[in-house]
């Protein structure tokens, strides 16, 4: 479903309407399918009243129905909840109806705040394609019975502004994190291009910028993950770089984190070496970067510790 329909099918349901998908999304967490009669003991109405609201939602294509007694929220719902609650905490107020990307794990569309102010809005989709092929998110998950995409979704968003508003605080070259919920990351718009779409004057320079970037994160113990020429944008004006798509990113001190870090250096050094003819070592780089990387390296259940409890908190 386009953002444009989502949008109209958000402005067809009444407070009564929302209030129900809340409480289905509330119950998801016991439930793959909520059985109807569980919502209505939660909200202490007629099974009429709930149907009648279920109906409504299920031909506006928000719900899903097994059978006659229980039902699931579809993506589209959970884009009316997110989009809901960033209108009513004053992040958004209108959303342009193309999108600025679409992949596998994600959709991004520019948006208008009340003061004028452009945001990029990223709806993760993680379990969109496939949910038993997207499991990047394991060691957060734990031994929780109900797993669904929605809460696969809701890590995939709070993993990426984490990294967004530790990198930031770094002054690494990222989108300024604005505000999450959900599964939906509003960040600075970034008036820039895909580095694979531009032809650089100084590519030098870029990618000194390329390697000073990671030389900083690793200063805060992070690496990107899934760095290469479509994850970085390009300012055509004066070719200063900004970094984005960040729900892969890992400590530094993560066991295998190193091999990691190489793929990444590796993807960025052959494509300018390829398109520019910067023939840089990666040993030459590693050298910049080892005094950098943790001296030791732990399992990702001790490394994560804190973080999978402060994530957790954030997407119960």
């Amino acid at each position: 479903m386009s953002i444009s329909n989502v949008v109209a099918s958000y402005n067809e349901l009444s407070k009564f309407d929302l209030r129900v998908l809340r409480v289905i999304e509330v119950l998801h967490r016991n439930h793959e399918y909520v059985p109807v009669k569980r919502i209505v003991n939660y909200m202490g109405l007629s099974e009429e009243v709930i149907n009648k609201s279920i109906s409504k939602m299920n031909k506006l294509k928000l719900l899903v129905r097994r059978g006659p007694d229980s039902v699931r929220l579809t993506f589209p719902a959970y884009d009316i909840l997110s989009i809901h609650t960033m209108v009513k905490r004053g992040v958004i107020s209108a959303i342009a109806p193309t999108p600025l990307g679409i992949g596998k794990e994600s959709d991004v569309y520019a948006a208008d705040s009340p003061s004028g102010e452009k945001y990029a809005l990223k709806f993760h989709r993680i379990g969109r394609v496939s949910f038993r092929n997207t499991r990047k998110y394991r060691v957060w998950i734990g031994e929780r019975r109900h797993v669904t995409w929605l809460y696969e979704a809701k890590i995939s968003a709070h993993m990426e502004y984490l990294a967004l508003t530790e990198a930031y605080k770094a002054k690494v070259p990222v989108p300024r994190p604005r505000a999450v919920t959900r599964h939906l990351v509003a960040m600075e718009y970034i008036n820039g291009v895909e580095l694979f779409r531009i032809k650089l004057s100084n590519p030098e320079d870029v990618l000194e910028q390329i390697i000073l970037a990671i030389e900083d994160l690793l200063k805060i113990n992070i690496i990107h993950g899934d760095l290469n020429e479509y994850n970085i944008l390009v300012n055509p004006s004066n070719e200063r770089i900004t970094i984005i798509d960040w729900p892969q990113w890992m400590y530094a001190n993560v066991k295998g984190s190193r091999v990691i870090l190489m793929r990444d250096l590796n993807i960025i050094l052959r494509y300018f070496k390829s398109n520019y003819r910067l023939n840089i070592s990666i040993d030459a780089v590693m050298s910049r970067l080892t005094p950098l990387m943790p001296s030791i390296e732990l399992p990702p259940e001790k490394a994560y510790s804190k973080l999978i409890k402060r994530v957790t908190s954030l997407v119960k």
